[in-house]
C-alpha cells in the first residue's frame, strides 16, 4: 500500500511539473490592464488573450470580431507576453474570399502595444501570422481589447455652444 501511495505522488508530481512548463508565461491580467490604459478616449468593451504557440514550422490563426455598424471603435493588441514577434494583420472579409484586403498590418512595428480604430464598422478578421520557433517549442499569449466610442451621445460642451 505504501508503495502505491508512493507511485500515486510520484506521479502528482510529475503531472504537475509538466504542467508548469507547458503554460504560457502570461499575465494577462497585467496586459489587459495596460492594453485598456491605451484606449483613451474609447470605452472598453471586450477582450480575449490568444494563446500562442511557437512551432517546427510558421502557423496562421484568426479571429473574426463583429463591430455594430455607425460605431467608432478601437482595437488595441499587446503583444509583451510574446516570446518573439507575431504579425497583427485586420482583413475585410474572412479567408474564404479571394478579394479580400488587408487594411492594418503590424509587420515592420517592433512596439509591444499596437492600435487600429478602423473607418468602417462591419465584422474584421484578425490573423494572427507567427513565426516558426527556434528549435525548442515555445508559448506566449497575445490580449487583444476592443473600445468604443458613443457615437449618438453628443458632447455637452457642444450642446451648450448651440
Amino acid at each position: 500500500m505504501r508503495k502505491l501511495t508512493l507511485s500515486l505522488f510520484s506521479i502528482a508530481t510529475i503531472l504537475v511539473v509538466c504542467a508548469a512548463f507547458t503554460e504560457p508565461n502570461c499575465d494577462s491580467k497585467t496586459l489587459k490592464k495596460e492594453g485598456i490604459s491605451e484606449l483613451n478616449p474609447f470605452y472598453y468593451s471586450a477582450s480575449k488573450v490568444n494563446t500562442i504557440s511557437y512551432d517546427y514550422k510558421a502557423s496562421r490563426k484568426e479571429i473574426e470580431v463583429p463591430l455594430f455598424k455607425g460605431e467608432k471603435y478601437k482595437m488595441v493588441f499587446n503583444k509583451k507576453g510574446l516570446p518573439k514577434d507575431v504579425v497583427v494583420e485586420i482583413f475585410d472579409k474572412d479567408n474564404s474570399h479571394s478579394n479580400r484586403k488587408a487594411v492594418f498590418t503590424s509587420e515592420g512595428n517592433t512596439a509591444d502595444i499596437i492600435s487600429y480604430s478602423p473607418e468602417k464598422s462591419k465584422n474584421m478578421f484578425i490573423r494572427y501570422t507567427i513565426p516558426k520557433a527556434d528549435g525548442v517549442k515555445e508559448d506566449g499569449c497575445l490580449v487583444f481589447i476592443l473600445g468604443y466610442q458613443l457615437t449618438f451621445v453628443a458632447d455637452k460642451k457642444e450642446t451648450e455652444s448651440n
